[in-house]
């Protein structure tokens, strides 16, 4: 059984943001997970393709997947204590009850891995290629021009033709909740 901890943080108009994540330090390979991947895109292929957004004068824009750890379904069998404020209302003294975890959350070691496969099956359904030398970098050449695609765990770098990141940036959006930013 693992932990669990609410986080909480302070919003610029006032509000109070509650986050209930698992205490994933405590989890034990081989047993609560397998594999623990996060996708990271190497940090030379990057350099390389800013270099040749420079010479190509490509354009840019960073989609932020809005949770994207959550509600991805989980492989392993994993339970976590109940969280502090629930103990109260659902313990019962002598009967430790335990939550079975469905779906991934924040904290947990394999929740980036988790949210990386659906990822990469939406991006190659798009027409996008993985490449062999780093897998967190997709591209896709059309009629719209060329798109290349840098993940780094929730957030993705599009680099490419201006009709081509919007063409790709409307699938996203199409299928994922993103926050869009312009890269200058």
């Amino acid at each position: 059984m693992i932990g669990s901890k609410w986080v909480f943080k302070e919003k610029l108009d006032g509000r109070i943001r509650a986050r209930l994540i698992c205490l994933g330090y405590s989890q034990i390979p081989g047993v609560d997970f397998s594999n623990n991947y996060a996708p990271v895109v190497n940090d030379i292929t990057f350099r390389v393709i800013m270099v040749l957004r420079l010479i190509y004068n490509l354009h840019a824009v960073l989609l932020d997947v809005e949770t994207a750890f959550l509600y991805r379904k989980l492989e392993e069998e994993i339970y976590m204590e109940i969280p502090t404020g629930y103990k109260e209302v659902y313990a019962d003294p002598g009967n430790d009850k335990v939550l079975v975890l469905k779906m991934a959350m924040y904290g947990l070691v394999q929740a980036a891995r988790q949210w990386f496969k659906p990822l990469s099956d939406v991006l190659i359904t798009l027409g996008f290629n993985p490449c062999e030398s780093d897998p967190c970098l997709m591209y896709r050449i059309n009629e719209e021009g060329l798109s290349i695609i840098l993940m780094y765990v929730d957030n993705n770098l599009i680099v490419g033709s201006r009709k081509a990141i919007d063409k790709v940036t409307k699938e996203i959006i199409a299928i994922f909740s993103v926050t869009v930013s312009s890269v200058q």
